[in-house]
Order: C-alpha cells, then structure tokens, then sequence
C-alpha cells in the first residue's frame, strides 16, 4: 500500500510540472502576442498587474527564450516520471526526429511575429507553431524515459554479458555440412553458420522432443549429404517424415551422382510399403561365426529378456541351434535357400532330419545329437517356438 501511495503521490506531482510548463507556454504567447489577445478581447487587467510585476522584478519577459526555457526545463522533470509499456515501434531515431523537429518549430518562430501580414495572422501562425513544436518534445521526452527505464531492466539475467561472438563465416569443403544460426550479441541478431567441415567425426544431437532437433540438423545433414553425391542409411522412426524428404532432394540432385543411385525402404511395421532384404544373405557370411552372429541377434531380439540370461543353457542352445541351421543353408546348393523363412520351415521337419547333417556341421551338431539320442530336444522346441510366435505376429 505505501508503495501505490509513493506512485499516486509521484504521479501528481508530474502532472503539477507539467501544469507548470503548460502555464510558462500560455504566458509567452499572452505576453509576447498581446496585441492579438486584446483584438480578441482575452486579456485581463489583473493578469497584466501581475505579468508587469514579474517583469519589474525577475526581467522574464526580457527576451522571448527565458519563458521557453522554463517551460522545456519543467516539461523534462514532468517525463522523468513517466512510466508506460515499452513498444517495439519506438526507436532512438524516432527520438532524435521528433526532438529536432521540436526544437525547430518551439526555439526557432520568434521571426513568424515579424512576418508582414496582419497582427492576427503572424499570431495564429505563431501559437500554432509553438504548440506543434512543444506536442514533439513531449512525445520525445515521453518516448526517452520509457526506453531508459525498459532497457535498464532488459538484462535482469545478464543475457548482454553471457552472448558472445561465433562463427559468421562459411566454410564448405567437399564433405562439409553448414547449418545456419541465429545469435544474439551487442544488442541485435547476427546471422552466423555452424560448419561441420568433417562430418566423419561422429556427431550427437541432443534435445527434447519438439525441440527441432529434425528441423534444424538431420534435414540439413540429408539434404546436404545428398547434394554432395553421398549415399545414407536413415533410420525414419516417425516414417514417412525423413524419407519424404531425402526422396524428393534425391529426385532434384540426382546429378550429383556418378552412378544413378537406387531409394530402398524397410518397413517392419507395414510390410506393404517395404522393400523385401534378406538379413542372412549368404553373400554376407564368410564364416561360421557370422552365422552365429545373425542367430545372436535375431534370438535376442524375439526375447529381450534373453539379454539378461546370457550364458544360460537354454539361452545359448537355441542360439547355437539356429546358428547351425543358418549355416547349413548358407552351403546347401550355394546358399539358394539361405532366408528367414526356409530357417523356419527347416526347424519344422522332423528331428532325425535334423540332426544328421553334413560334416562341416559335426563340431556343432554334437551339442545336440546326445540329447536327440536321449530324447531331450527342448532346445529346439525352445527355439522353434520363439520362432513360430514372432512369425504368427507377424501374420496377424
């Protein structure tokens, strides 16, 4: 409540400054046009007595500017109380406008009432002029104290302090991806580039979602990739987004490319708008062990709980199993029926066609063949069924 009172109480004596300006402002044109004001019949003896008064004691009336300069001094006291809200419109060239204009039109017409025309006319013409002139210096003065009293609290979080010069250069080499920036330094917006001039080096994104992580990187990374005759392999997780984009880049830069390159797409989640790839080509395994990998990882992605149990027999059996299997397609009749699908129906036939396989098998077959003997084949079944159930989920 003090506080409200110390700005009611503020607040009035700005408005009592600015009466005494207005008042200093009524004086020179009573004074100085009174020849006017008598034509008129506005003038009064008491206001004569006590105008001739001032002049006898002060010397006020001695020249046109004393007057003037009262009234511009209390009408500056009157704006340094001014508060309002800060617009963007107002600017410093704004100010110095209406304040040149001010000056002019207010200090500089003493020579309109010396003009040749009738006592009225160089009169109106010359309170016209003074009350335009003192309108732009109040809009100055008022424009200047908002915009001194805004910007002394426009860094209450020393954001001046903490911005900082960056790269405004641009700097492309054959490999580079350059993503332009926006930064905030000495009171304006600079435009400036991010230049990632070896993009081998491996690179983070890091943000919350919405956050335009997509937007602001990866679409630059791919479009720029792209221009530069790179071939991608993009994970698309909110598909179509991302692959939109690269297919219609790649359809306006396919000049980039010695070699006309090919668009493929794998859709686990709608088939139907996937390209078909085998995941166990047989032209991609040199060895057993590559086999064995392919199993690792299609097992331990049917059952994640699998990860956990690593080194468990009934873990590392399946494994060892469709690893097995893998490979044994992978050389039967040079791999023709090395596919997912083949894995599948082959776990299907009957155990004794199983187990007794080639002999670049045996090291692995005698995992299970003591068991097959003793009638223990859980392994398999364990394995098969993972197998079935992703395959009828896959189905549905």
């Amino acid at each position: 409540m003090a506080q409200e009172d110390d700005l009611r109480a503020l607040g009035k004596i700005m408005d009592f400054m600015r009466g005494i300006s207005v008042l200093f402002l009524l004086i020179n044109c009573y004074w100085f046009c009174y020849s006017a004001c008598a034509s008129w019949h506005i003038t009064l003896e008491v206001i004569d007595k006590i105008l001739l008064n001032f002049q006898r004691t002060t010397g006020l009336f001695s020249s046109i500017l004393w007057t003037k300069l009262f009234c511009v001094v209390f009408l500056a006291l009157s704006c340094l109380g001014t508060k309002g809200v800060k617009e963007e419109k107002i600017t410093w060239g704004m100010i110095y406008s209406a304040l040149a204009v001010g000056f002019v039109l207010f200090f500089l017409n003493w020579w309109v009432l010396a003009l040749p025309i009738s006592a009225v006319g160089a009169t109106s013409l010359y309170i016209f002029s003074l009350a335009l002139g003192y309108i732009c210096l109040l809009m100055a003065g008022v424009w200047m104290s908002r915009l001194l009293k805004n910007n002394l609290m426009d860094d209450v979080f020393n954001l001046e302090n903490e911005s900082f010069m960056q790269e405004t250069r641009l700097m492309q080499n054959e490999y580079s991806v350059n993503l332009p920036t926006r930064f905030y330094y000495r009171k304006r917006w600079n435009k400036g580039w991010i230049n990632i001039v070896n993009p081998f080096r491996a690179s983070m994104v890091l943000g919350t979602p919405g956050s335009g992580k997509s937007y602001a990187i990866v679409n630059n990374y791919i479009k720029q990739q792209i221009e530069k005759g790179f071939a991608m392999y993009i994970y698309d997780y909110k598909f179509p987004d991302l692959s939109e984009i690269a297919y219609n880049h790649l359809l306006h830069h396919l000049d980039a490319y010695e070699v006309k390159p090919q668009f493929f797409v794998i859709n686990f989640d709608d088939p139907r708008k996937s390209h078909r790839c085998n995941p166990i080509n047989p032209s991609f395994m040199t060895d057993i062990s590559d086999a064995y990998e392919s199993a690792y990882t299609i097992m331990l992605n049917l059952n994640r709980s699998w990860i956990q149990k690593q080194g468990d027999f009934f873990v590392e059996s399946p494994i060892i199993l469709l690893a097995a299997i893998i490979w044994f397609l992978k050389i039967y009749e040079n791999g023709k029926y090395c596919t997912f699908p083949h894995d599948i129906e082959f776990l299907n036939r009957p155990n004794a066609q199983i187990f007794p396989s080639s002999p670049p098998m045996m090291s692995w077959r005698t995992t299970f063949r003591p068991l097959w003997m003793l009638g223990r084949v859980a392994c398999k079944t364990n394995c098969k069924g993972r197998l079935l159930r992703q395959r009828c989920r896959s189905h549905v």
